[in-house]
């Protein structure tokens, strides 16, 4: 068997953008793939159509396209420099592409940057753009003074005007003063009418099948950002907008039409927290309306590296919602039916990574066992794989296969899985990596994770576990509110005692530990409170709960939420679950993996604890990323990729011996 390599990530191919086109007959979706030499990821699209697939065109760098009709779609692009000098002049270019005669045209341009939600038929398009109030100005203000607006805007990208919080998000640079709009665009008129206020924020949007009404959420912008939302209808025939739901008391995650019905997936917080799971509600009278109980998961929140892009999770076809859950260590495909009862369909051995209903069947994107994304169709219980576009990558290559553990206490139960070395000689022993979970409200699970799989392939045991605080075991598992550190750490902890006693085969002195933002916290949380492990490696950590408050895009709620306490009113209570309070005890080498435009876990977190125990004298070390973000192990720019999974590999190599 061959190894997996450091880079043959490099080599792997993503899906993402499954939809089908409206009559249901065929789906299109896109396919990413790492591009070292430029460093960065490149997209071709394939057509799904009576079970075959096959590749269409290349995107390049572009991956954005609707269904137009039957036959065509539009896709965001730039073709030549002409269409990179106006990409660059902050337009965004359109072009229609037809799949039978497998010609491009062009469509059309908008004076700002933006991205088509939906065709609305008579040539008119619903369109999204993320805007601060000053480049209104580029589609309000006359073509001839474009140059001069440009200008200003350079002139203003200098400073930023902050009145608000949060004033960055994570992928986005600053958001201060930038609110999600909806627009109109009428083609034959070359008319944009914008359809919401200026500081209005929009966030889910659905269109009525009839393309009469587009639902959507939002709330008026807030000097401070609210985690409830509102509903709004805005009617195409007479332009008005109506208000459907006012009320101060859901934040609403999912928005479904069907059958007169307007039904929302929603939680109101009060038991559990902002991480509380959703409940079903019907939009009655202005109110909301209890349609049924649900209070588990409604998304995939397996991790993995090997996604880019995403994918449709939940739909409605015809009375019924089709939803993805995560349960345990896996994900099913769910339905509420026109009943109001919840069925499992299909219970994945691995992670649905996308829906889509075609002539009347279910069709996945899916990370089965440990595959690699590929689609699949559900038929009679069971599912039949339609792509290949991973084998020739995957072929030949030593895969571990995770073999599960449960560590069981008297309240519950921790499972946790094992990727055993390649080549694996029972005579010999075998150094060891404990992977940890972001979060915390994610799970690991029985799907391919490429920095495991690698280090399984170096000769390491690599072990990893779902300890409360992670999903898929409802809210009341999930709940760490005030206790991060203490039993969650003691189920790791416990986790490790597990494997240790139940595979002599790993060299307990040689025990590494890693993990990602929550994991990040909880490693740099491990190594102030043992020394068990050899050498460790913290990745966009939280290190301080009293800074990460004020400088996190999401800081002021989430830490009040997590930490159980303010950070001036209850210092003492942050302090306490903070790792800097125990950084002083650090002996373990420890190396930090962080990136200056991750603004979900600021860098000024590895900053502080770096710098107190570099000074106490520990074996440390601080690779700093910069122009990434929080994801940089996920999606960061190819050649980034490589530099962190290698520091991380070379930092326990050194500290094996």
């Amino acid at each position: 068997m061959n190894q997996i390599k450091l880079d043959t990530f490099l080599d792997y191919k993503y899906i993402s953008n499954f939809k089908s086109n409206q009559k249901q007959t065929q789906a299109l979706f896109t396919v990413g793939k790492a591009q070292l030499d430029k460093n960065e990821y490149h997209y071709d699209l394939y057509l799904l159509d009576n079970d075959r697939i096959r590749k269409l065109i290349s995107l390049k760098k572009d991956s954005a396209f609707i269904w137009i009709s039957d036959e065509e779609i539009l896709v965001s692009m730039k073709k030549n420099k002409t269409d990179e000098k106006k990409s660059k002049d902050k337009y965004s270019i359109f072009y229609r592409y037809n799949l039978l005669t497998k010609g491009f045209e062009k469509a059309f341009e908008l004076p700002m940057p933006a991205s088509i939600v939906k065709y609305l038929g008579k040539h008119k398009y619903l369109v999204q753009s993320y805007l601060s109030s000053f480049e209104h100005h580029l589609y309000l203000d006359q073509k001839e003074n474009r140059k001069d607006l440009l200008k200003q805007m350079k002139e203003k990208s200098l400073y930023e005007d902050i009145i608000e919080i949060p004033f960055y998000g994570n992928g986005q640079g600053f958001t201060a003063n930038k609110r999600q709009q909806l627009f109109i665009y009428d083609e034959e008129k070359d008319s944009l009418d914008l359809i919401v206020d200026p500081d209005f924020n929009v966030g889910r949007v659905v269109v009525s099948e009839d393309l009469k009404h587009i639902y959507y959420t939002g709330k008026q912008a807030k000097q401070v950002k609210s985690l409830t939302t509102h509903i709004y209808v805005y009617h195409m025939d007479t332009k008005i907008t109506e208000i459907l739901y006012h009320e101060d008391e859901y934040s609403i995650s999912q928005l479904f039409i069907f059958d007169n019905k307007i039904i929302v997936a929603a939680s109101d917080m009060k038991t559990y927290g902002i991480n509380q799971d959703d409940d079903f509600y019907e939009l009655k009278d202005k109110k909301l309306m209890l349609y049924q109980t649900y209070g588990l998961s409604m998304s995939t929140s397996i991790g993995t590296d090997v996604r880019l892009g995403a994918n449709k999770q939940a739909l409605v076809y015809k009375d019924s919602i089709y939803f993805v859950k995560t349960e345990d260590d896996h994900t099913n495909l769910m339905v509420l039916d026109e009943n109001k009862n919840i069925k499992t369909v299909y219970e994945m051995n691995g992670s649905i990574d996308g829906i889509e209903i075609i002539d009347g069947e279910i069709y996945m994107v899916g990370l089965y066992r440990q595959k690699l994304h590929e689609i699949y169709k559900y038929q009679l219980g069971k599912i039949r794989q339609l792509s290949r576009l991973n084998q020739k990558v995957m072929k030949d290559k030593y895969v571990a296969k995770p073999k599960p553990f449960v560590y069981k206490d008297k309240t519950h139960e921790v499972k946790g899985f094992v990727l055993y070395p390649k080549d694996f000689n029972p005579e010999n022993s075998y150094p060891a990596i404990l992977d940890i979970h972001g979060g915390p409200k994610t799970a690991y699970g029985r799907v391919f994770y490429h920095e495991m799989q690698y280090w399984a392939n170096q000769g390491y045991f690599v072990c990893y576990a779902n300890p409360r605080g992670s999903d898929g075991k409802g809210d009341e598992f999930a709940d760490i509110r005030g206790k991060y550190g203490t039993i969650d750490y003691e189920d790791l902890m416990h986790f490790v005692d597990l494997v240790s006693r139940k595979i002599e085969h790993i060299d307990h002195q040689r025990f590494f530990v890693t993990g990602g933002s929550y994991g990040g916290f909880m490693t740099n949380w491990i190594v102030g409170h043992t020394d068990r492990f050899k050498a460790a490696a913290t990745q966009r950590s939280i290190s301080n709960w009293l800074s990460f408050h004020g400088t996190s895009d999401i800081g002021f709620y989430f830490s009040k939420d997590q930490t159980a306490g303010h950070p001036n009113t209850n210092t003492d209570t942050l302090w306490e679950q903070s790792p800097m309070k125990y950084a002083l005890n650090v002996k373990t080498p420890l190396l930090f993996i962080h990136s200056d435009e991750d603004y979900r876990c600021p860098i000024e977190q590895a900053m502080q604890f770096y710098t107190i125990i570099k000074e106490k004298g520990v074996d440390t070390k601080f690779i700093w990323f910069k122009g990434e973000t929080h994801e940089l192990s996920r999606s960061g720019k190819p050649q980034a990729r490589i530099k962190r999974l290698k520091e991380i590999t070379d930092w326990f190599e050194v500290h094996k011996s």
